[in-house]
């Protein structure tokens, strides 16, 4: 067993069977009732895609990886079976019990434990990379990094011009003072001082 993948699944099975996933929407076909039809609005659950869009990103990634685990075969979909027996009951069944509905002795259950946290932690790295891909490719996304550079170049003129304010008021000073200022010094309070300083005590 790998400790951070049984993490995750446990997250993802948590997710999966939230309460929150099973929200009333209401459905434009309204409640249908022979007896006394009415045009309010009827309950309906989640649709798959709505379900994983509610997902957290790390539950989206896990249930990717076994959602492709499960299409790659028929070891895929048994590896599949035991991520919902295991990590998508709620209340959770003892060990033993999970063998049992899926068939197997607890011995070969766990044995298939280990091999869906081999199966989830070699392909979880690519889909999640590819899921943050997706995710930076949104019209959001883009929007957002726009801002960021927007607001960088923003912040580069803005030193910039303060740069030279500085600058010019430096020179300001250091000509009301009486001091030669070369090119490659910077105006500060402190350098003006001690030119003056300097000048003072400096005989004539």
């Amino acid at each position: 067993m790998i400790e951070r993948i049984e993490v995750l699944l446990k997250g993802w099975g948590q997710e999966r069977i939230s309460p929150r996933l099973e929200v009333s929407m209401p459905s434009p076909l309204g409640r249908v009732d022979d007896d006394a039809p009415s045009a309010g609005p009827g309950p309906r659950c989640l649709s798959g895609v709505e379900c994983w869009v509610a997902m957290s990103r790390s539950a989206q990634a896990v249930d990717r990886v076994l959602n492709d685990l499960a299409e790659s075969g028929s070891r895929g979909r048994v590896l599949y079976q035991l991520a919902v027996a295991r990590y998508c009951q709620s209340p959770c069944l003892r060990v033993d019990e999970q063998a049992r509905s899926l068939g197997i002795a607890v011995r070969t259950y766990r044995s298939r434990v280990n091999e869906l946290h081999a199966e989830v932690a070699s392909a979880l790295p690519v889909v999640a990379e590819s899921l943050a891909r997706a995710d930076a490719a949104t019209p959001g996304a883009l929007a957002a990094a726009a801002r960021r550079k927007e607001a960088e170049r923003e912040g580069r003129r803005v030193r910039r011009v303060a740069g030279r304010v500085e600058k010019a008021a430096g020179k300001r000073q250091a000509a009301a003072a009486g001091v030669t200022v070369r090119r490659d010094e910077k105006p500060n309070a402190d350098h003006l001082h001690t030119k003056c300083a300097h000048l003072a005590t400096t005989p004539e």
